[in-house]
């Protein structure tokens, strides 16, 4: 099970990707940064019976395209319908302050903060060289 997060408009980022590979490899970390605070949320809510579904959390590494960086914060490896069943029933009990969207609310919440803090990373490590 993964979520995503799609973001446009980033004119002076996407200016700079064509700097090369040092610009796309700083918005590459910029990027798998914020997927990792988001899945770090997530971890706080998701709903735990063995800790198998929690412990499978994790933001898989960055693919680089051009004019493009794409990370997916996924739970389940192979346990995915598994993790998907619980993120998806809403009749389940949980304990307090465990959920089901356990994903998608951390997804959801940090929507609107994404982009800039992916920028501010980003304008950050290009100018410190990494």
């Amino acid at each position: 099970m993964a979520s995503s997060i799609e973001f446009h408009g980033l004119d002076e980022v996407s200016k700079v990707l064509g700097r090369g590979v040092a610009a796309q490899k700083a918005l590459a970390r910029a990027v798998f940064s914020e997927a990792e605070t988001v899945l770090n949320e997530s971890k706080k809510i998701v709903p735990v019976d063995t800790g198998v579904l929690k412990n499978s959390g994790q933001v898989n590494p960055p693919k680089i395209e051009p004019g493009a960086v794409e990370v997916e914060v996924t739970y389940g490896g192979a346990a995915a319908p598994y993790a998907l069943y619980v993120h998806e029933d809403p009749e389940a009990r949980h304990e307090p302050g465990k959920t089901y969207k356990y994903l998608e609310i951390p997804v959801m919440a940090h929507r609107d903060k994404f982009a800039r803090n992916v920028k501010v990373r980003f304008i950050s490590w290009l100018r410190t060289g990494m």
